[in-house]
C-alpha cells in the first residue's frame, strides 16, 4: 500500500520571506529545532522576527510524524518516533498535562529491556503458548543476562571481547558462568535467551554484530528511564502542533542549509544550497545525526576534535515498521507484545524464514484496532528493504502469524510499511 503523507498541517512562511539577517538562526525544524525557538520566544526577550528557523524538508517534526493508516482506517500511526520512554522527570510528561495529550501506559519499566514487567507478553514457540512460569523465567535470564554484560564490560577482560558480536559474547558468558550455565539446562533455554538478545537488538535498532559490549558499562543508561513508557494514542505530532504555534512565523521550510561560517566574532554567516546567505549573531544547530554524519553540511572553521569524535562515535538504529491489517482479530485482544521463537525447522532459504520477527506489538491493545505491527532493525532492514517488495515484507509476517495462531486465521486486507 502506498499513501499520500500529508505535509505538516500548519502553515509556515515560504522561502520568498527569508531576510538577510537575524538575531538566532536555528538550523533544523525537528522537536529540538522547534523546542528552541519556542524557548527563545516565550522568554520575552526575542521577537519572532529576531528569531530564524530553517528547515530542509517540506514540513516540519523531523522524526516525528503521525499519519492515518489509510483512509478506510484513519487511526494515527507513527512513522517515527513512537514512544514516551520513561515518564518521570521526562520533560513531554509536563509538556501532555500543559497540552491536555494523553499517554496510554504500556508497561511500568522498559518492556525490551524487562519485559518481565510488562504484563500480557506473550511468548511463543511455534504454535505452543509458553506458560507464565517459563516466561517468568526467561524474563529472570534477561534481567541476569544484562547483569552479567554489565560485569564484563567493566571487568579487566573487557579488552579480549569489544570487536566479539552480541552472540558470541553470550556464548563465552554462557560457557564461563555458573549461574548462567546452570540455567541453560532448562528446556529450550538457548531459544528463549536468544530471544533475549533479539529483544535488546529491537531497543538498540541494531542487529547482533553490530551491538558491542561497552554498550553494557552502565546498563541503568541504555533506556530504562524512570516511570512508565507509553504511547500517544492521538499522535506524538500534537507536541510539534502546539510547540510550533508561537513560532510559526519564524520557520522557513524547503531551505537547506549547506555550511556555516562561524570564524568572525561579530556573528555567523549560513549559507543553503540556493546560493543565499544569512547572518545571524548566534546559530543553533539542531540537524539530525545522519545528517551531521553525511557531510553534507560544513563548518568553517572545521568543527572541534572533541565534537567530530563524537559525531563519528555516535551510532544510530535502523528501524523499519510493518503494520498489517486484520478484518478482525484471532490474537490476544489484551497482549501487549507476542514474542516468537525463530522456526529453525524451516528451510533458512524460505521467504518467510530470511524475514524473521521476533516479537509483534498489538495494535488492538495501543489504539483499539485490527493490526498487528512487526519490526526490522539495523542492517537486516535495509537489505530486507532493498530485496522484497512491501507485499512480500507484510505477507512474510503473515505467515509467521500463522505459525502461531495456526493455518485459518484471515488474510489481511491492508498493510503500511515505513522504509
Amino acid at each position: 500500500m502506498h499513501l499520500q503523507l500529508p505535509t505538516f498541517n500548519m502553515a509556515v512562511k515560504s522561502t520568498i520571506d527569508l531576510k538577510s539577517s537575524y538575531r538566532v538562526v536555528v538550523v533544523g525544524a525537528g522537536m529540538a529545532g522547534v523546542s528552541v525557538a519556542n524557548a527563545l520566544l516565550v522568554s520575552n526577550e526575542f521577537a519572532a522576527s529576531d528569531v530564524c528557523v530553517l528547515e530542509a524538508q517540506s514540513r516540519i517534526g523531523g522524526r516525528i510524524r503521525t499519519q492515518p493508516f489509510s483512509d478506510s482506517l484513519p487511526v494515527n500511526v507513527e512513522v517515527g518516533a513512537a514512544w514516551i520512554h520513561g515518564t518521570e522527570g521526562n520533560p513531554f510528561t509536563d509538556m501532555a498535562k500543559k497540552f491536555g495529550i494523553v499517554f496510554k501506559e504500556v508497561a511500568p519499566r522498559n518492556p525490551w529491556l524487562h519485559p518481565g514487567a510488562c504484563k500480557n507478553f506473550l511468548f511463543f514457540d511455534g504454535d505452543k503458548q509458553l506458560p507464565q512460569e517459563q516466561v517468568d523465567e526467561t524474563w529472570q535470564w534477561q534481567d541476569l543476562l544484562m547483569h552479567k554484560l554489565q560485569d564484563l564490560a567493566t571487568s579487566p577482560n573487557a579488552a579480549d571481547h569489544q570487536e566479539k558480536a552480541l552472540s558470541a559474547i553470550v556464548d563465552h558468558l554462557v560457557a564461563s558462568d555458573e549461574e548462567l550455565g546452570e540455567a541453560m539446562k532448562a528446556p529450550n533455554a538457548r531459544a528463549r535467551l536468544d530471544m533475549c538478545l533479539k529483544l535488546i537488538e529491537v531497543w538498540m535498532g541494531v542487529n547482533d554484530d553490530e551491538v558491542q559490549l561497552d554498550d553494557f558499562t552502565d546498563i541503568e543508561l541504555i533506556g530504562d528511564d524512570a516511570g512508565a513508557h507509553c504511547i500517544v494514542p492521538a499522535g506524538m505530532e500534537h507536541f510539534i502542533d502546539h510547540l510550533a504555534e508561537p513560532v510559526k512565523e519564524s520557520i522557513h521550510t524547503n531551505v537547506v542549509v549547506t555550511s556555516i561560517n562561524y570564524e568572525d566574532k561579530d556573528g555567523v554567516v549560513i549559507e543553503c544550497s540556493d546560493g543565499r546567505r544569512v547572518s545571524a549573531d548566534h546559530v543553533v544547530v539542531t540537524s539530525s545525526l545522519g545528517f551531521l554524519k553525511s557531510g553534507k553540511l560544513h563548518f568553517q572553521p572545521e568543527l572541534p576534535a572533541a565534537k567530530l569524535g563524537a559525531i563519528e562515535r555516535s551510532k544510530m538504529g535502523q528501524y523499519m515498521k510493518i503494520l498489517v491489517e486484520f478484518p478482525e482479530i484471532f490474537w490476544p485482544e489484551n497482549s501487549t507484545f507476542i514474542a516468537q521463537i525463530k522456526n529453525s525447522s524451516v528451510s533458512s532459504d524460505a521467504m518467510d524464514r530470511r524475514i524473521y520477527f521476533p516479537v509483534v506489538f498489538n495494535y488492538q491493545f495501543a489504539k483499539g484496532v485490527p493490526i498487528i505491527e512487526g519490526v526490522l532493525v539495523g542492517e537486516n532492514a535495509s537489505k530486507i528493504s532493498a530485496t522484497f517488495t512491501e507485499e512480500e515484507i507484510a505477507h512474510a509476517l503473515f505467515l509467521q502469524l500463522q505459525e502461531t495462531f495456526g493455518p485459518n486465521i484471515p488474510r489481511p486486507v491492508n498493510h503500511f510499511i515505513t522504509r
